[in-house]
C-alpha cells in the first residue's frame, strides 16, 4: 500500500523516535511511505481551550496537507491528535474532498489490526511490558474495550503485540485509568494532573515491567517525567519502536 505520514507536532518537537520507528515499521512491512509536506498541528490545544477561530486556520492548514495526496491510507502514531484531526476536519470543512481524507485516517495500531496486520515477526523480544490503554484511543478509536464496558471485551493492541515470540505483557492496576495528561487539563489543573500521573508511573512500575509500552505519545511523554522525577524503575517506550525491534 502507498501510506502517507501524519507525524503530530508533538511527535515531531518532543519524541522525533516515534516518528522514526514508524516509518522504519511500515517500510519493513513493505509499504511505500510518504511524507507530505506543509503538516502542522491538528488544533486540540486551541479547540481544548474554546479558541476556535485560531484552530480552524491551523487545521485547515493540516487538511489541505493532505487533501490531492495520492495515497491509500494516511497513518499516525498518536491516537488523540488523531482523534483531534478528525473532529476538527468534520467541523470546519465539509467538502467531499475533506471527507476523502477523513476516510483515509488511521491510528498505527488501528491500521496494523483493522488493515493490514502483520503476518509474522522476526526477532523475539524476551522481557516484559506494561500496556498504557490511554483515554482516546480505547474510547474514541476503539482500540480496546474499556473497563466500564459492559459488552464483549476486545484489545487490537494486545493482539497486534501477541504474535512477538517471548514477549510477556502485563498491565498496571486499575488497567485504563487516565494517566492525568489530558492535553490542556495538564496545564489548567496541573496539580490533579501531577497526582494522576504519579499514581499511573507507580501503577506501571509495581508490575516490574521493563517498559510502559503505550500508543499516545501525549501519555508517554507525560509518564516519562513521572517517572524520572520518582526515579522508578521502568522506561516507555511507543508501541512503534517495540514493533520495529521485533521486525
Amino acid at each position: 500500500m502507498k501510506i502517507a505520514l501524519f507525524i503530530p507536532c508533538l511527535v515531531n518537537q518532543m519524541m522525533p523516535e516515534v516518528a522514526v520507528a514508524t516509518l522504519s515499521v511500515l517500510e519493513k512491512l513493505g509499504h511505500e511511505v510518504i511524507y507530505p509536506e506543509g503538516q502542522t498541528c491538528c488544533g486540540q490545544p486551541m479547540t481544548n481551550s474554546g479558541c476556535f477561530d485560531e484552530a480552524k486556520s491551523t487545521t485547515l492548514k493540516l487538511l489541505n496537507a493532505f487533501k490531492g495526496v495520492e495515497c491509500d491510507a494516511i497513518v499516525c502514531p498518536a491516537a488523540s491528535c488523531l482523534v483531534a484531526a478528525k473532529e476538527n476536519f468534520h467541523e470546519f470543512d465539509d467538502s467531499a474532498e475533506a471527507q476523502s481524507v477523513i476516510n483515509k485516517l488511521y491510528e498505527l495500531t488501528e491500521f496494523l489490526h483493522d488493515v493490514c496486520p502483520i503476518a509474522s515477526f522476526k526477532k523475539p523480544l524476551d522481557f516484559t511490558i506494561s500496556l498504557q490503554l490511554s483515554c482516546h484511543g480505547i474510547r474514541m478509536l476503539n482500540l480496546a474495550s474499556p473497563s466500564e464496558s459492559m459488552g464483549t471485551k476486545f484489545n487490537k493492541v494486545e493482539a497486534v503485540l501477541q504474535p512477538i515470540e517471548k514477549l510477556n505483557i502485563v498491565y498496571p492496576d486499575p488497567v485504563d485509568e487516565c494517566c492525568g495528561f489530558g492535553g490542556t487539563f495538564a496545564v489548567d489543573e496541573g496539580a490533579v494532573s501531577a497526582k494522576m500521573g504519579k499514581d499511573k508511573a507507580q501503577a506501571h512500575a509495581a508490575t516490574k515491567a521493563l517498559y510502559v509500552v503505550g500508543f499516545d505519545p501525549s501519555c508517554l511523554l507525560h509518564l516519562d517525567g513521572m517517572i524520572r522525577r520518582q526515579l522508578l524503575p521502568i522506561q516507555t517506550r511507543h508501541i512503534a519502536q517495540i514493533l520495529d525491534a521485533a521486525l
